[in-house]
């Protein structure tokens, strides 16, 4: 009997191993999250065993590289809503698959030197300040939430005249960076904490957070692409994403923890 029931036990236990995802998984991963990502990659491989392959490119270029490229990596990392539900609508990701792992606030930040004097929002009304950069907001995260608090703050009609967009996240953060423009919105921690070497200077400062509730909640996402080869692994690797250890790991390095209803994954980008 005591033999019978060892056996059972080893039966079940490599029943269980053979039965753990294996193999290598392929992420996009938007470059202003390498710090966070490059923290769980080494976590996430050493707890499963399952490779992980990242590719660190600009938001935008990474759903152009799904949809225009032809390249299928398994998940998709995204700093906000926008990204995912472009190609959610195009049918590229499992809808079932996707979650929300954290949130950023979006903050005001000028050129060190400030010489428009900026230090609030209402600042930005100043003749002074002739120039005011965001992300595209058709085309990323952060312009879209940006956009979205002007017009609720009652500011867009009035500043639209001197707002520049540019398609590329970075370089709009750039732009105050290197002097360009007088101030710029952003997201607080994204790339400034968790891609610093992303920045091209040092020479910026914050002076003001965007009012909680002038914008949407901010709500980073990752989703698995429906051509997966290895579906298995996807699926523990967005689990690893919301569990308690990788969470407190995030919030560490610059992606702070999203906190809501148990709906959080659906989208507030209606109509978009």
């Amino acid at each position: 009997m005591l033999w019978l029931a060892i056996s059972v036990a080893l039966v079940a236990a490599l029943s269980s191993i053979s039965a753990q995802p294996k193999g290598e998984l392929h992420l996009f991963v938007p470059c202003g999250m390498i710090v966070p990502f490059q923290r769980l990659k080494t976590e996430f491989e050493r707890q499963t065993g399952i490779k992980l392959r990242i590719t660190y490119d600009n938001g935008v270029m990474l759903v152009r590289r799904i949809r225009e490229k032809g390249e299928r990596p398994d998940i998709l990392v995204a700093p906000g809503e926008l990204e995912i539900q472009q190609l959610l609508r195009e049918g590229f990701i499992d809808p079932k698959s996707v979650v929300t792992f954290g949130t950023f606030k979006l903050i005001l930040v000028v050129p060190a030197k400030n010489r428009a004097g900026i230090q609030s929002l209402n600042d930005l009304l100043k003749p002074s300040v002739r120039r005011i950069v965001i992300a595209d907001p058709k085309l990323n995260s952060v312009g879209y939430y940006a956009q979205q608090a002007l017009m609720n703050l009652g500011l867009w009609e009035k500043l639209k005249g001197k707002i520049v967009t540019h398609w590329h996240a970075q370089e709009a953060v750039n732009y105050v960076c290197m002097g360009r423009v007088d101030a710029g919105i952003y997201y607080a921690t994204c790339p400034f904490d968790s891609a610093p070497e992303k920045v091209m200077s040092p020479n910026y400062k914050i002076v003001a957070e965007l009012p909680e509730g002038s914008y949407p909640p901010v709500k980073v996402q990752a989703g698995m692409l429906k051509t997966s080869k290895n579906k298995a692994a996807a699926q523990r690797f967005l689990k690893f994403l919301v569990e308690p250890k990788t969470q407190k790991l995030l919030a560490e390095s610059g992606v702070p923890n999203f906190k809501a209803k148990a709906d959080s994954v659906r989208t507030n980008l209606k109509g978009r």
